[in-house]
């Protein structure tokens, strides 16, 4: 039976093909048939951990196995860590190797795969995600359904862009010792979506590409900027985006985006992450000494998971660094809203 080390993380050593489809069609959605023409010689190594928001792992499937798989129940990419894969996905048919991403399948549609010693890092994100994504920029294509209509990246300057942006998820959330506030773990995923939308070919690229529309202009005035700015600094500490934001004043996120440029010359989600970066500082001039606290749990709880990229917002936005701030223990400042 798969074993539990912490929560949403299982661990699992298949001794059989059928062991290893049955583990797989529950962590990733999708029906599967597996077959083996001689036995492996190593068991399966299955480990999966589920956020919430989105699930990955790493997968290593050991000699040559035969798979054939239904519509996915998610949308699943996949880096190749090792072995070989020739894939069949209706008329198409792709040979990838150590290093290649490809999508594990696309909406409605069933593959077959030969695969030899593969091993496998995945990123499984919610179909309603994708689509969520796709709706910020436009109007989704006809029948609301977002169609992926290739398997590989569109170039590889998109394929090394996937490969760093799961590689930060697999690293600071989809490890055993992670621990990630939901703030985190909300924009991770919203990040792993819309970086599919931009990495392989798909039917709403047009829409996200489109001229906007003579109302999004209109609504981007002032009063929908004072609005959007009264839901942000009212509500950062919870899982908000774009569309979000939008909703709540209301007018569509391309109408927003356009107000923000045109009156606040940032964006939407620029303006969030300042919010959340001012909590931050106010937290760590009021944090008393010896309290448990951490600089990085006190930016986590506020977003912000990757040390690097806040350590530089952070030094730019306050002349200083975090540790600085958190030793120092300055007098609070008043934070937006």
């Amino acid at each position: 039976m798969p074993q539990t080390s912490e929560p949403g993380r299982r661990r699992y050593a298949a001794s059989s093909p059928e062991a290893a489809r049955a583990f797989l069609e529950e962590a990733y959605g999708s029906r599967l048939r597996m077959c083996a023409p001689a036995p492996p010689g190593a068991p399966y190594r299955l480990v999966h951990t589920d956020t919430g928001a989105f699930s990955g792992g790493e997968v290593d499937l050991p000699g040559r196995l035969h798979v054939a798989s239904g519509p996915p129940g998610r949308l699943v990419v996949s880096v190749v860590r090792g072995g070989r894969i020739e894939l069949r996905d209706g008329p198409d048919e792709y040979r990838l190797a150590a290093g290649q991403v490809f999508l594990g399948g696309r909406f409605g549609g069933a593959r077959t795969a030969r695969t030899e010693d593969v091993r496998l890092r995945t990123v499984a994100v919610p179909w309603e995600l994708v689509r969520a994504a796709a709706r910020q920029a436009g109007p989704l294509p006809a029948r609301g359904t977002v169609r992926f209509t290739g398997l590989l990246p569109l170039d590889a300057a998109r394929a090394e862009t996937w490969q760093r942006t799961a590689e930060f998820v697999h690293s600071t959330l989809l490890v055993p010792e992670a621990a990630a506030s939901p703030l985190v773990v909300a924009e991770s995923a919203r990040l792993l979506a819309a970086t599919a939308l931009s990495v392989f070919p798909n039917n709403a690229l047009g829409c996200l590409e489109a001229p906007p529309r003579p109302r999004d202009g209109r609504d981007a005035t002032s009063d929908t900027l004072r609005r959007a700015i009264a839901f942000i600094e009212s509500n950062a500490d919870t899982d908000i985006g774009l569309a979000e934001i939008a909703a709540a004043v209301p007018v569509t996120p391309r109408a927003l985006q356009y107000a923000f440029a045109r009156h606040a010359d940032t964006t939407p989600l620029g303006y969030l992450r300042r919010v959340r970066l001012a909590h931050v500082h106010a937290e760590l001039q009021a944090a008393e000494p010896g309290g448990g606290l951490t600089v990085t749990a006190i930016a986590a709880r506020w977003g912000f998971a990757h040390a690097g990229r806040f350590a530089s917002a952070y030094r730019q936005a306050y002349g200083t660094t975090p540790s600085h701030t958190f030793r120092t223990r300055s007098p609070a400042r008043r934070v937006p809203g």
